[in-house]
């Protein structure tokens, strides 16, 4: 009966089987621990995938479905339609389709390189051109020097979410030299929490320090006031590197994430706010 079907009927059955494997993962009060156990127990399972001789789905590919799920929507899951429809392929479909995924997990790997990788531990056994390889490459829209770019723009968007609280930024803003009751003068600190999705500030305060206690008065705020956050998000400074809070927050399960020294872009919220 499949022989008869459309390419268009093809692809929505495609889709509907990938949503079936990803939906339950979108769930936005699902933590990341459980998130990661989920793709794993799912990596781990059998299927019977339409029009394809395999049988299981790797982790990467699952996290890729993700992606595009919590993006798109259901119409992300549809197989893209083949550029190079009508035309021979070099490579096998297995083979051709764990080259792309391996090549989408690794950007920084020229095609070439990932295809003697893939050659090396058997699970490419076509010989294949330079040209013939190029060509599939171009045809997947996947030239190395977009694949690099696509990854930079999740990189930088990585902390982009769709729920409110899924993830609060929280940074600190030094301000101006102000009197205080004893006489000195001391330095105005504000402490501020942005909520990704909504972009409201759900709390911030002045104090004249950086310690961790108004950091973990800010968090209580908020969950007192607001509700469970799934997410926090800061830099590496010392408001926020207590092992105090990191033992507090594991036990409300709540994951606290440092960006990575000198990359502010992925608090790009926060660090607009303080412009």
């Amino acid at each position: 009966m499949r022989n008869h079907i459309s390419e268009e009927q093809r692809r929505e059955l495609i889709a509907e089987f990938r949503h079936s494997v990803v939906a339950e993962l979108a769930n936005p009060y699902l933590n990341h621990g459980d998130l990661i156990s989920s793709i794993r127990e799912k990596a781990g399972r059998s299927y019977e995938i339409p029009f394809s001789s395999k049988t299981t789905i790797t982790a990467g590919c699952i996290k890729k479905w993700l992606t595009l799920y919590r993006r798109y929507g259901k119409s992300g899951l549809l197989p893209k339609v083949r550029a190079d429809k009508g035309s021979s392929r070099v490579l096998p479909e297995s083979e051709r389709d764990a080259f792309l995924e391996y090549l989408t997990d690794h950007p920084e790997l020229t095609a070439r390189a990932v295809y003697r990788l893939l050659y090396d531990a058997g699970t490419i056994t076509t010989v294949i051109s330079s040209s013939s390889l190029s060509r599939i490459v171009q045809s997947a829209g996947m030239a190395r020097e977009q694949r690099l770019n696509t990854t930079a723009r999740e990189q930088t968007r990585k902390f982009a979410f769709f729920y409110p609280l899924e993830c609060v930024q929280a940074d600190c803003m030094h301000g101006p030299m102000v009197p205080m009751p004893s006489g000195k003068r001391e330095k105005a600190i504000l402490l501020a929490f942005i909520d990704d999705t909504t972009r409201r500030i759900v709390y911030a305060e002045f104090s004249t320090s950086e310690r961790s206690l108004v950091f973990e008065q800010g968090l209580k705020h908020i969950l007192s006031t607001h509700g469970r956050i799934g997410r926090v998000y800061v830099d590496n400074g010392s408001t926020f590197v207590s092992t105090q809070t990191q033992r507090i927050l594991d036990t409300l399960q709540v994951l606290l994430i440092h960006s990575k020294p000198g990359r502010p872009q992925g608090r790009g919220n926060v660090e607009f706010m303080k412009m």
